[in-house]
């Protein structure tokens, strides 16, 4: 029995109980799991399904007796799914979970259950210590019902350098609705376009290694919206409505290296009851475009702002401005944003197309660039527009080698492991011209080997990276999007313009994990690791970044490459915290250079050693020069 397509509209059931933008469904293919037909889940909302979800999961993340060391993906076709008890990933690697539609798929937990602490949980431990190796989780397109159970989480969220919660809605009246500080060292990751409905707290965030919030809603909390505390978080478009307390950035048992930091740019905040502000600060704060209305005021803080009047803040920075030059303005760049531009759902199965059913192998070490292309012109020649990989895993060799330039031709506009596609090599896939005029990778990763290039080579098209750990090169002049990305990038061309949402670059670099060469690079979110050079910016090249965790740092404590390195150029970053266990922070934070003239921010000056905390950097001129 094949798993049906369904049209992306804006659909209604008979009754007029949900409503969405899309449906989502995928082929009849090994890689994709239907948790109705393989593990008997009913989804009637009167049947027990948690163990029929659990096994799903497992086998999603390949870690049971059946699809031992094979990911793929676990639908849930529309339908209530009743659990008794917490789901929980146990494996290091996924799950890859999506639902057919946000609001019509429902997983409620019973009222009144004892000693369930969450719905869902995407780590095995309710305790440390543990490591920081949980990767890929991809959760997608459902609702958690956390019911009536005072004392439950919706979901405890876990996942590291990669891993995305996206288009969920979690209600119920419990303790948190996304809980990310449950357990120590999570993150990086990515909350979006995920709605909170109920609880004590919104979301709790505390004690891990950043997180990035985008477009995240809540409602209805008893205290408060957002709580962030040991971490740094950066937030787009957050809203916060009927609750107390919009934001808390704490300051656990006054240790400042520790503080929250928060980076936030558009929020809209209402319902406070009028005895508080809408925004909290005891750490370190970066603010702009906040709307408040039934607060006290928009935000109180601690450190040089201090109380901010008024309920609209265009602009706050909680503390001093670093900067080389008296003339930098204490603001960040506040370079444009844009949305990563929707790439639609292919809803004709006619249209998908399998890559590996033209000879690529995924165990033999042998180069497949050969077989990929033919894939893609064959794909081309039908009218596809998605190109697929079953998901990896399993002993090694387990990757895909790609070893040239595959092009993609038009009408592909989609390509994407189910649930992850493992291509390494010095290759990679090309964006030119002859593409579609959006292109979208998702769910392609190296995994340890040498990641592949994903190059937009197009003066018009634009690359859409989502979930993928890879190197993407901007060669010529079209648009590219990053969204959950670890890898590196290169923007080679002037006037290439790029946003990346929760960016994880890593390794050691004399001229840049990241390198902007005159083009326009807006950062939601970034968490590097590593040392040596991490952000390069040069020949007018623009970069703003909006919430920033260096972790790591160096055994070589005069290394005399700086995080940042800046020639001519325009750069801020707000929202900054660097932390590092038993070795040293960058000796150099910030190499400036203008014209003839080059200075540096050291570990040396005030406010630039240790542990360091910072609202904002600010490297730029309001003249533009």
């Amino acid at each position: 029995m094949k798993v049906p397509f369904f049209l992306a509209a804006l659909l209604l059931t008979a009754g007029g109980t949900f409503a969405q933008k899309a449906r989502y469904a995928f082929p009849d293919d090994a890689s994709v799991l239907n948790a109705r037909r393989d593990f008997g889940a009913k989804g009637d909302g009167k049947a027990d399904d948690t163990e029929a979800l659990q096994r799903g999961i497992e086998a999603s993340c390949g870690s049971d007796k059946a699809h031992r060391g094979k990911s793929n993906v676990l639908y849930l076709p529309n339908g209530t799914y009743r659990v008794t008890k917490s789901l929980v990933v146990k494996s290091a690697l996924g799950p890859w979970l999506y639902g057919e539609s946000r609001d019509g798929v429902v997983i409620k937990l019973d009222d009144g259950v004892k000693e369930v602490t969450a719905v869902l949980r995407t780590h095995p431990n309710e305790k440390g210590p543990t490591s920081a190796d949980w990767f890929m989780r991809n959760l997608r397109h459902f609702t958690i019902d956390a019911g009536n159970n005072p004392e439950t989480d919706g979901i405890r969220w876990y996942a590291t350098n990669s891993g995305a919660l996206k288009d969920v809605r979690v209600k119920g009246r419990g303790k948190v609705g996304v809980n990310s500080g449950f357990l120590d060292q999570t993150g990086p990751n990515l909350v979006q376009d995920v709605e909170i409905d109920g609880f004590e707290t919104g979301l709790l965030t505390q004690w891990n290694w950043s997180e990035t919030l985008s477009r995240v809603t809540i409602r209805n909390c008893r205290k408060q919206g957002l709580y962030v505390s040991a971490t740094v978080i950066a937030a787009e478009d957050l809203v916060v409505e009927n609750t107390p307390l919009a934001v808390m950035v704490d300051l656990p048992n006054n240790w400042d290296q520790w503080s929250g930091v928060l980076a936030l740019t558009g929020g809209k905040f209402s319902g406070g009851g009028g005895k508080s502000a809408a925004i909290v600060n005891k750490g370190k704060l970066y603010a702009r475009n906040v709307k408040t209305t039934g607060f006290a005021q928009a935000i109180e803080t601690n450190g040089s702002a201090g109380k901010v009047d008024g309920m609209e803040v265009a602009e706050c920075v909680s503390s001093k401005t670093r900067k080389l030059w008296d003339d930098a303005p204490d603001a960040s760049l506040g370079l444009p944003i844009k949305r990563e531009p929707e790439v639609p759902w292919e809803n004709d199965a006619a249209k998908w197309l399998c890559a590996d059913d033209f000879g690529v192998t995924a165990n033999d070490n042998e180069d497949d660039s050969g077989a990929i292309q033919k894939a893609m012109d064959a794909a081309a020649a039908k009218g596809a527009t998605t190109v697929y990989f079953r998901g990896c895993g399993g002993a090694e060799p387990n990757w895909i080698k790609l070893e040239k330039s595959i092009r993609v031709p038009a009408p592909v506009r989609m390509i994407l492991g189910l649930g992850w596609g493992r291509l390494m090599g010095m290759g990679g896939f090309v964006v030119d011209d002859a593409s579609a005029g959006v292109v979208k990778f998702q769910n392609i990763d190296s995994f340890g080997g040498p990641p592949i290039e994903l190059s937009n080579a197009s003066a018009k098209n634009t690359l859409v990276v989502e979930s993928c750990g890879v190197r993407v090169t901007g060669a010529g002049a079209g648009n590219i999007f990053l969204t959950d990305v670890p890898g590196t990038l290169d923007l080679q061309k002037p006037g290439q313009h790029c946003w990346a949402r929760q960016f994880n670059p890593e390794g050691t670099s004399d001229e840049g994990l990241v390198r902007n060469n005159g083009g326009t690079l807006w950062c939601l979110g970034v968490k590097h690791e590593g040392k040596g050079v991490r952000f390069s910016s040069r020949n007018g090249g623009r970069t703003e970044i909006l919430g920033l965790f260096n972790y790591g740092g160096t055994k070589e404590e005069m290394d005399p490459r700086p995080s940042f390195d800046l020639s001519d150029a325009s750069f801020s970053v707000a929202g900054l915290r660097e932390i590092a266990f038993d070795q040293h922070t960058a000796l150099y934070k910030v190499r400036e250079k203008r014209g003839t003239e080059t200075r540096v921010l050291d570990k040396n000056q005030p406010g630039a050693g240790g542990w360091i905390g910072w609202s904002l950097f600010s490297g730029w001129r309001r003249d533009g020069k």
